[in-house]
């Protein structure tokens, strides 16, 4: 999940893009009902374009990757349900020694958060700019989603706090070839996108969510800057073809 998605504008630009989000209403129910017919794998190739070292990626690979990645993520996330069974994600998070803190929004001037993992085991959840999010489809009358989003951002975090200490999880086991001084040294690299599509499918599984997680990297942007958020639906629908 994306929970930095954009650089942070005056309130001044932020009720402006409430008002164009809330003209093309129509639009954007016709884009999250567009959204949610794409499927994991297909939302996984839209995180592959998005990694940094993408044209790194071997094209064979990728299906392997994607596939890995996914399993990753719903096995840590079973793990814990058979654990915990069906107790609330905010004591799962408890039980696994992790501070949980919501606050209104955050203090950096330049982005927008709306979660935070920080070692060694400290979760932030930006209920306020969530909150813009949830605002906006209660205006609109969307009614799709039975969840509440800040427990989606928290379980993704916790994808990430498990992924910081465990070395052998396949988002930080698998690596790339990046460059080479012959057959002396070849340097290596994580994917980014690894943990990505693992901490997504991670959310999707632990909270038993009949929709990707990752339209929430769209709804969120809506909430902010519709515009890009129309951009950002084009993109994801190129990987509905793939």
């Amino acid at each position: 999940m994306n929970n930095r998605l954009f650089k942070k504008d005056d309130n001044k630009k932020l009720r402006e893009n409430r008002e164009l989000a809330l003209e093309n209403g129509d639009v954007i129910r016709k884009q999250i009902k567009g959204l949610m017919k794409i499927g994991q794998r297909n939302f996984a190739h839209y995180q592959i374009n998005r990694d940094p070292i993408r044209g790194k990626i071997p094209e064979g690979m990728i299906e392997e990757i994607i596939v890995k990645s996914i399993e990753c993520g719903k096995e840590e996330a079973e793990k814990l349900r058979n654990k915990y069974g069906d107790l609330p994600i905010q004591d799962i998070a408890k039980n696994l020694g992790l501070k949980v803190e919501y606050r209104d929004r955050q203090d950096a001037m330049d982005f927008v958060y709306f979660g935070l993992f920080e070692t060694p085991n400290n979760i932030i959840i930006y209920e306020g700019n969530i909150g813009e999010a949830t605002s906006l489809l209660k205006e609109l009358r969307i009614d799709y989603f039975k969840v509440d989003f800040r427990d989606i951002v928290l379980a993704h975090e916790i994808f990430h706090f498990i992924e910081e200490n465990d070395k052998d999880l396949y988002t930080n086991s698998f690596k790339i070839d990046l460059w080479s001084l012959g057959k002396l040294y070849t340097h290596r690299s994580r994917l980014l996108s690894t943990g990505e599509i693992a901490g997504m499918s991670f959310s999707k599984t632990l909270l038993n969510l009949d929709f990707d997680p990752n339209i929430l990297d769209y709804i969120f942007l809506a909430a902010f800057d519709f515009e890009k958020a129309n951009k950002l639906f084009e993109s994801m629908m190129k990987y509905n073809r793939v």
